[in-house]
């Protein structure tokens, strides 16, 4: 009775857990559809019409940094230059991360399919924890670069370093775009493990298959 109840209890997480990653596999499919808009948008809009409607308009503009929201100037908000092939250049890395990120809950809302049918110790589901491990591995050693670059490009875009020097307060602002994640890059090597925990089970499981 217990094990039947522990196995519903089982049951009930992974379609739980499956139904949160589907939601999260349609939001993010949606937001790189707006990502697909906005570069057609940034490709068909000329330069000049940006910036005359930024020159004209009454623009209110913030930047976000670690939990920290920071409301510009008028005098920094008017000195915003649009350029397109900064904006080009970030949609397509945002891209590229947001692909990386759909990849890794494609391939856990797979698991959970499998594990919600019983399927655990498996070459495919090892397989799939693997992939997640290196993809995750990937971002530990990018996206500290990715960071970087964009503050680099909002900085870019709103002249702020300018700024910034002009007061005398800051003598100068550079940006380090090499650096490394450790945080995920022990979380991938962490999953990469779990995966090959996964394989050595799916190796005893055919062994025990095949003496049974």
């Amino acid at each position: 009775m217990e094990q039947i109840l522990q196995s519903k209890e089982f049951l009930f997480l992974t379609k739980g857990l499956r139904s949160i990653f589907t939601i999260l596999m349609v939001l993010i499919i949606f937001v790189l559809t707006m990502i697909g808009v906005l570069f057609a948008g940034v490709m068909f809009v000329p330069e000049n019409s940006v910036n005359d409607f930024l020159v004209q308009g009454n623009i209110t503009a913030f930047v976000h940094f670690e939990g920290m929201e920071m409301e510009l100037a008028d005098k920094v908000a008017e000195n915003i230059q649009y350029t397109k092939m900064h904006v080009v250049k970030l949609l397509f890395t945002a891209t590229i991360y947001i692909g990386l990120l759909l990849f890794i809950v494609v391939q856990v809302r797979n698991l959970l399919i499998n594990l919600s049918k019983g399927i655990i110790f498996s070459e495919k589901n090892s397989r799939k924890i693997e992939w997640i491990a290196y993809t995750v591995v990937v971002l530990g050693l990018t996206v500290d670069t990715f960071r970087t670059y964009i503050a680099y490009t909002v900085i870019e875009q709103t002249k702020l370093g300018e700024l910034l020097v002009g007061t005398g307060l800051v003598k100068g602002i550079s940006f380090h775009f090499a650096g490394i994640n450790w945080t995920l890059l022990l979380c991938g090597l962490v999953i990469w493990t779990i995966a090959r925990v996964f394989r050595y089970g799916a190796f005893l499981q055919d062994e025990y298959d095949a003496t049974a």
